[in-house]
Parts: C-alpha cells; sequence; structure tokens
C-alpha cells in the first residue's frame, strides 16, 4: 500500500526526477524553491519503499465576501512516468485533502494539467486568472502623472494595498513572502521594478513590471484603487509606446485598466481558471462573507463519498454579513441538492445557483435555488497568481 509522509532531505533526488519528469522543472529551480518555501510545503507519496509521487502544499487564505478563508495551494502534483495509471496520482491527491481538513483548512485549491482525476476527487472549475495585452497607445491619451519607484521594496505596503482589493472581491489570495519574493524576484528572470502611486491620504496603488524585453513590456503585478490611481497606471504604461509593442498585465473580470483605456484595443492574451475543491463543508460556509443586506437560511444536502464529514445536511442561517452553520442529523427537506464539486463554483461565485440548476449540477425547489443565488451573489472570483 502506498504510504503517505512529509519530505526529507534524502527524498531530493527523487524530487528532482519527479518534477523534472513531470514539469521539466530544472533542479536549479528545485533548489530555489525549497529555500524560498522549506522542506515543509513538500509532500511524498511512497510505492514499494520510494517515492513515487509528490505534491507541494502551503497555506494561502481566499478573500470571499469580505473574510479570509483558509485556503491551501496545492501544486506540481505528479507520479512516477512508469507508474501511472496504477491509482497512484488518487491515492496522493486524497491524502492530501484529508491533511488539508486536519490543518483546519475549508478549501483546497490548484491549477490542473487536466480535469478528470480532479474532478473524480471533487474539485471544479471555481474562478478565473486572466492576462491582458493592449498597445501602449491604446492605454492612455495625454500627460499623466507619474508614479514613484519604490526603493527599497516595501512588501508590507504591498501587500497592504492588495488586501484592501481583496476584501472587495472574490477569490484573490494573501501572499507569504515566498510568494512575494518568487513574484517579484523570479530567479533566472530580471527582477520586477515596483512603482507606487500616492494620493493624499497614502498610496492609492502600484504596478510591478519587468525591463522591456522584445518589444513587449510585462506588468508581473497590478492594483489600483480609484480613477485616479488607475489613470496614473495607464499613462505610466503607455509612456512605454516608444519602447514596446505591446504591454500584458493579469488582472480581474471587474478590470479597472481594461474598463477605463483610452481606446479599444485591449485583449485577452492568456485565460486559464482554477479548480476549487470545498475541504470542510461546515466550516468553509462559516468563513466566508455574505452580500450586505442580505438575510435567509438554506439547508444544503450535500454528497461527498470521499470526505465523509462533507456528506450530509447543512443549515446555513445568514444574517449581517455573516453565516451560521449547523450539521443536521435528521436529513429534514433540502432546499438545495448538490455533490460536493458543484458546492465549488457556488461558493466562490464563479457559477450562479440558477447557471448550476440549468447543468443539471443542482437541484432544489425554485424558492431554494432564489436563495442560494441570493446568498452567494457577489464578483466574479479570480486569482492574480499561478502555481
Amino acid at each position: 500500500m502506498p504510504t503517505f509522509d512529509r519530505f526529507v532531505p534524502g527524498d531530493l533526488d527523487a524530487l528532482a526526477h519527479l518534477l523534472r519528469q513531470g514539469f521539466g522543472i530544472p533542479r536549479a529551480d528545485l533548489l530555489r524553491y525549497r529555500a524560498l518555501f522549506g522542506d515543509g510545503v513538500f509532500r511524498v507519496l511512497r510505492h514499494e519503499g520510494r517515492p513515487a509521487g509528490c505534491a507541494a502544499v502551503w497555506d494561502m487564505p481566499q478573500w470571499f465576501g469580505g473574510r479570509p478563508v483558509p485556503s491551501r495551494a496545492v501544486a506540481v502534483v505528479t507520479v512516477e512516468t512508469a507508474a501511472r495509471g496504477a491509482g497512484l496520482g488518487g491515492a496522493l491527491m486524497g491524502a492530501v485533502l484529508r491533511e488539508a481538513h486536519t490543518a483546519g483548512c475549508a478549501l483546497s485549491v490548484l491549477y490542473g494539467a487536466t480535469l478528470p482525476l480532479y474532478a473524480r476527487l471533487g474539485y471544479a472549475r471555481a474562478g478565473s486568472a486572466v492576462t491582458y495585452g493592449a498597445a501602449p497607445a491604446v492605454l492612455a491619451r495625454g500627460p499623466t502623472d507619474g508614479l514613484r519607484r519604490l526603493d527599497p521594496l516595501d512588501a508590507d505596503l504591498l501587500a497592504a494595498l492588495r488586501q484592501r482589493e481583496a476584501r472587495t472581491g472574490n477569490g484573490l489570495a494573501e501572499r507569504g513572502e515566498a510568494q512575494w519574493t518568487l513574484l517579484l524576484k523570479p530567479g533566472d528572470e530580471q527582477a520586477a521594478d515596483v512603482y507606487v502611486a500616492d494620493g493624499p491620504d497614502g498610496p492609492e496603488g502600484y504596478v510591478a513590471v519587468r525591463p522591456p524585453a522584445e518589444r513587449r513590456l510585462t506588468v508581473v503585478d497590478v492594483c489600483v484603487h480609484g480613477h485616479r490611481a488607475a489613470q496614473r497606471a495607464l499613462g505610466f504604461l503607455a509612456g512605454y509606446r516608444a519602447q514596446v509593442d505591446r504591454v500584458t498585465w493579469p488582472g480581474g473580470p471587474e478590470d479597472p485598466l481594461v474598463h477605463l483605456a483610452a481606446d479599444t484595443g485591449v485583449a485577452i492574451d492568456g485565460w486559464e481558471e482554477w479548480l476549487a475543491r470545498v475541504v470542510d463543508v461546515e466550516r468553509a460556509l462559516a468563513a466566508r462573507g455574505y452580500p450586505a443586506g442580505v438575510e435567509g437560511t438554506l439547508v444544503l444536502d450535500v454528497a461527498d463519498p470521499l470526505l465523509p464529514h462533507n456528506h450530509g445536511h447543512f443549515l446555513l442561517k445568514v444574517a449581517n454579513g455573516c453565516g451560521q452553520v449547523e450539521t443536521l442529523h435528521d436529513e429534514e427537506q433540502a432546499d438545495v441538492v448538490l455533490p460536493v464539486a458543484a458546492l465549488a463554483p457556488l461558493y466562490t461565485g464563479h457559477l450562479g445557483a440558477a447557471a448550476l440548476a440549468r447543468m443539471g449540477l443542482l437541484q432544489g425547489s425554485e424558492a431554494g435555488i432564489a436563495m442560494a443565488a441570493k446568498l452567494f451573489a457577489g464578483p466574479r472570483p479570480w486569482l492574480a497568481e499561478r502555481f
């Protein structure tokens, strides 16, 4: 039987082999990730006495409804090439999910190289990650105020600005020190320069860019609050028009640089959906925030064959933006019935209750579906990072 445990230094050669074969990750990159995140993020599945699979996990709170929800990110999931098809991937991810629950996480989030494996484990598409692109002349017209370069780098300032944005959206994550370092100082690539937009009451946003290369400017991170900060960021990026033909940046469905651009021509250069899985139904429903002014109760009948504590009836009571949750042992009539995989996009706001019902992924009374739609209404979820 395969066994699941933490990485030990003696696993390094096997881990390097698995990541090289699974993702083409060179040993030098593994050593950098190890130095940044520490050995504690790696998990190993042992089969016949040696590592046959691995994954990296770390806690990464995500904001939903104005509150941080304990979420665990999962990356570089792979098994030995010669052992694929033997069920090791499912065994590895099942162990990852059970460990996440024991650790107090409510959600698990990842980018899947393939959907079927993760769908069988209860994951579903739950949000987007978008890269926008435009010619710099599209972004702004006329003179604009400049931004000041942030030197030395102040990650606390950046994190505070990002958290302000996260409170008003869905899905955005709180980055740890290692994640900020990997984003802004990625190793072989040139480090990003960060520019801050100051306002009368303090910083209002920032733009982090790598030096132009091959007539392209890559914005690795951008966060702006308000019209003034967005216009200054647009003007700053448009100022590269003599050096580059295209500017690309990560953003969400309601991205201010898209909607405040001076001209048409912004396009989606890259789009990907991330997957989420509810690890603890009761904890997840209680942890997130809910729309202001909305009150109501909803009984959810959730089916989860993998994690028994998630299988059953849950009573959600919402008032004053908060939810109280109770596990019902008497199986009364449910307002909505759904598998745990369908709960993920409902929970994040990626798909509404009515859309899930139309797809046959959720059943319920008309009143129950309407109440679910009200309680889980909010901005479309997105992530600024890929992993």
